[in-house]
């Protein structure tokens, strides 16, 4: 569905129950989740729910495409600040500082839930364990993933670097080891808590994935 064609009302009511599924799937898992426990949780209607989406699993797809635009919607304002930001200093940054700046700056503005980070990885492996829903999930994880490369890209750039491998191996390990620092950091914790990810080992990988012009690094 194209939500730019929705009522602000009505992209309201479906943002308000992506919301809660988020914090019921979390607790319940997906398949333990009902379509009453949504409702309730969000403070809506069956006829709500029903009214913006055809079923659990659709609110499932919902999740992914609302949560990952608005990640990436939120790393492209990082990076063209930043970018704002070193084009207007004459001076060379330290480079592991610098990283170090940009990725705790990324992780502040993601402001991920212990909820969130429990979802995305329930909705990965229950889209695993559901083939018609496994060919939508890597439709839209394709089509995300083309525009994290294009916004990773950019951010390069900007920085004089170039990954030492192809930018599809890069974002896969970067993504890879960002899940399991997310996790490891949100577990214990309620599930309303922002998961606080400290950057210095994505800072570390990073320092070894990347390759900087001569004069921009240490």
């Amino acid at each position: 569905m194209n939500t730019d064609e929705l009522s602000p009302r009505r992209r309201q009511t479906r943002s308000t129950l992506v919301r809660a599924g988020t914090s019921v799937f979390a607790v319940r898992g997906i398949d333990g989740a009902s379509i009453e426990e949504i409702c309730e949780a969000g403070g809506l209607t069956r006829g709500a729910f029903y009214s913006n989406f055809s079923s659990r699993d659709d609110l499932v797809l919902a999740i992914i495409e609302m949560r990952t635009s608005e990640n990436l919607d939120r790393l492209d304002a990082t990076i063209q600040r930043w970018t704002e930001q070193l084009t207007a200093t004459t001076e060379a940054p330290e480079i592991k500082a610098l990283m170090t700046t940009f990725i705790d700056d990324v992780f502040n503005e993601k402001k991920q839930t212990v909820a969130e980070t429990i979802t995305e990885q329930e909705i990965e492996l229950y889209c695993l364990r559901v083939p018609h829903l496994h060919s939508r999930y890597v439709e839209l994880n394709d089509s995300q993933f083309e525009r994290l490369a294009a916004l990773v890209t950019t951010a390069l750039d900007v920085a004089g670097a170039t990954t030492k491998q192809p930018i599809g191996d890069f974002l896969t390990v970067i993504i890879s080891v960002f899940n399991r620092i997310a996790l490891t950091a949100a577990a214990g914790k309620a599930m309303d808590e922002h998961v606080d990810i400290d950057p210095s080992l994505i800072v570390e990988v990073l320092m070894h994935l990347i390759d900087f012009c001569p004069g921009n690094e240490d």
